[in-house]
């Protein structure tokens, strides 16, 4: 008997999710030249292509684009053509957590490995159902392919919990496919109910649960349009604002036995990307370039590899121009560049001074309460969902908006302002030079004062500062962040100085925990990226905090990276707790009784605090605890504590050859002193 119990869920990140159902998002065309900031530039020729600077992952539109389909023994049934589909609209990994409601499932897995083990998606056992869904996400995230999750009835859809809010709000396409009772009881039907749990998992509304969060949602009835339906809902994943879809099946549909048939992949496709209106072109171009104290303020217009590429492109032809990071999900404008304000939450003071803004894929430029801009301030939106229409309460004023793909509404205003003369003239003025003068002190005093903060000393003590500086200097610089320190991210990013196209992913969400299972997902589409050029596997760093490490099934994604060898680097940055909800309460209560309370007052406290160095080995299987020695040489997965500068070091330049060249995991926990 599979029992399971729920939890609740929240979300907002591109993701499909269905009973199973395959979405088909398209090959990145890599951009390349010596601007080191570009050297990973992703790109998408069109809304189907996406590409990652290493390489592009294909998405086969077309059937005879894949390996052809091989003859099958025996029945061919739904759970079959399922899988079978998913494949052909190029998903080449399913993260599963199977139960009762899988028997055809299960059969047409075993039976497509045995019989076409290369024309198969790749099957990947997650004990927790939170994991599977970061995986894929966290895949999406550098392919812009949607992959596949497999759950069971109403429990296994509740286990995926903040998974679904994350990749909805995040905007990443993930394709759920969930089981669902058997409809009859008395073995009218194979499938028919034959254990006790198919009374109590039957749900009134199962995608109910998730309907809010996804971008589409629907069930299996036959088998005869099996296919189709898992097309639509791909379509509904990969057109923006992108985000999970969800499909659901029950055990005699999926045993039903039908004639083998395929789509032609080309019919569906997602939508296309929209474009800027003429007058919009030269409404923004003009106050742009007419403005005293230009802003632009962006979001995750950064998961496009080659939308950061054009904003450098736009900032140079306006010099004195600024550029503000309010989500931190993807390297949208790089920290080198002379007009970058860098990264915080919504909140900084840029806002104030703005006499033009130009929102491009913002959820969220200010807190109206904190830094809002001059009410004189003309502001001009372009966004893939310009009006938030998954959030209730937005207000944010815009004197226009357009719904539009960020790298295609660039590319016009570039175009446009390159080719109107009397912009060109204006630009002429030198004003302009010494805008770009100021701006270039501007920024060479801040990254000095970023310098300053660091302790470097070998016996000082651990925090975001040296944490951030010594990583920037200790790693590869193509290594890729992926980060979910909460409090200590708007600092990481500061340190870090993230300027390399896909070099830094956060979640966009706020479901904390997600980077246990995305870090992995990245690591996967990286390597398949790489194996696909000839290239050297490189290294993906998950930074978390203890609180979010918690939050989201760490045993789970550890021995999911140990059973599939799925190589990163884990820095578990550890405080002793939350410290956010403290930061929260104080905004609301600046002398309230929390400014005088303990932690655990507060109950954010973790303490005594567990060692998660040891849980890293004793969840990839090693047997801590039992009173063994412990060979470092035979371990897949080594934790290792730091308290102190020198100590770090040590440990990172390990990781460096333990993760890199052995292909090993890694867990450094990183003891904070509580401030």
């Amino acid at each position: 008997m599979f029992l399971r119990f729920p939890f609740t869920l929240s979300f907002r990140s591109p993701i499909l999710i269905t009973a199973r159902r395959p979405s088909c998002p398209s090959a990145p065309v890599p951009l390349l030249d010596s601007a080191p900031w570009r050297r990973r530039a992703l790109s998408f020729k069109s809304s189907t292509t996406f590409s990652t600077g290493r390489k592009v992952l294909p998405v086969i539109h077309n059937s005879a684009e894949m390996p052809p389909p091989q003859g099958t023994a025996g029945p061919y049934t739904t759970a079959f053509a399922l899988f079978e589909a998913l494949w052909e609209a190029g998903i080449t990994a399913c993260f599963v957590n199977v139960g009762s409601d899988h028997p055809s499932i299960i059969e047409a897995i075993v039976k497509g490995k045995r019989e076409r083990p290369n024309s198969w998606p790749r099957m990947i056992t997650c004990p927790s159902e939170v994991t599977a869904i970061s995986m894929a996400d966290g895949y999406a995230r550098v392919s812009g392919r949607p992959q596949a999750v497999l759950v069971h009835v109403d429990v296994g859809t509740q286990a995926l919990g903040q998974g679904i809010h994350n990749a909805s709000v995040g905007r990443a396409p993930v394709f759920i496919f969930a089981g669902m009772c058997p409809y009859t009881e008395s073995g009218e039907l194979l499938g028919s109910r034959t254990e006790y749990m198919h009374w109590l998992q039957e749900a009134p509304d199962q995608k109910a649960i998730v309907r809010q969060y996804c971008r589409y949602t629907g069930e299996v009835r036959t088998g005869l349009n099996i296919k189709q339906t898992i097309g639509r809902a791909l379509q509904f994943a990969n057109s923006t604002p992108k985000g999970p879809v969800y499909i659901a099946g029950a055990r005699e549909v999926l045993a039903q036995e039908i004639q083998p048939y395929s789509l032609d992949q080309k019919q569906w496709v997602p939508i296309g990307p929209g474009a800027l209106p003429a007058d919009a072109i030269r409404d923004i171009s003009t106050a742009l370039v007419h403005a005293e104290r230009p802003l632009i303020i962006t979001g995750y217009s950064g998961r496009d590899r080659r939308t950061p590429e054009l904003l450098v492109t736009l900032a140079d032809l306006i010099p004195g121009i600024r550029v503000h990071d309010t989500g931190g999900s993807d390297m949208c404008f790089p920290f080198s560049h002379v007009a970058s304000e860098g990264f915080r939450l919504s909140f900084d003071e840029c806002t104030k001074y703005a006499d033009i803004i130009f929102l491009l894929d913002c959820d969220v430029p200010w807190i109206p309460s904190r830094n809002p801009p001059p009410k004189t301030a003309k502001i001009y939106h372009v966004d893939s969902d310009p009006l938030n229409q998954q959030i209730p309460v937005s207000f944010f004023p815009a004197n226009g908006r357009w719904k539009a793909d960020s790298f295609t509404a660039l590319t016009q205003l570039i175009s446009h302002i390159k080719n109107d003369a009397v912009l060109v003239e204006t630009l002429q003025d030198p004003k302009y030079a010494a805008r770009a003068d100021t701006r270039t002190e501007i920024h060479k005093a801040r990254l000095a004062h970023i310098a300053s903060q660091p302790r470097l000393g070998d016996h000082d003590t651990l925090d975001a500062h040296n944490i951030g500086s010594l990583l920037k200097t200790l790693l590869p610089s193509s290594t890729t962040f992926v980060v979910e320190a909460v409090t200590a991210s708007q600092i990481l990013s500061d340190q870090l100085q993230p300027s390399i196209p896909g070099s830094w992913i956060n979640c966009g969400g706020t479901g904390i925990g997600w980077s246990n299972g995305a870090a992995l997902g990245v690591k996967m589409a990286l390597a398949d990226l790489e194996k696909g050029e000839g290239k050297k596997p490189s290294l993906v760093c998950q930074i978390v905090g203890d609180g979010s490490f918690m939050c989201a099934a760490p045993s789970s994604a550890l021995w999911v990276a140990s059973k599939y060898e799925v190589p990163i680097l884990t820095i578990v940055l550890n405080n002793g707790g939350w410290k956010a909800p403290r930061n929260s309460t104080e905004l609301v209560y600046p002398t309230g009784l929390s400014t005088s309370a303990s932690d655990d007052e507060v109950n954010v406290s973790f303490r005594p605090t567990p060692n998660y160095a040891a849980l890293a080995e004793a969840a990839a299987g090693s047997e801590v605890g039992w009173g063994k020695a412990t060979d470092d040489a035979k371990l897949w997965m080594k934790g290792v504590r730091a308290r102190t500068v020198g100590e770090f070091k040590d440990a990172v330049q390990e990781a460096n050859s333990r993760v890199v060249n052995e292909r090993k995991g890694m867990l450094l926990e990183v003891m904070i002193e509580a401030s």
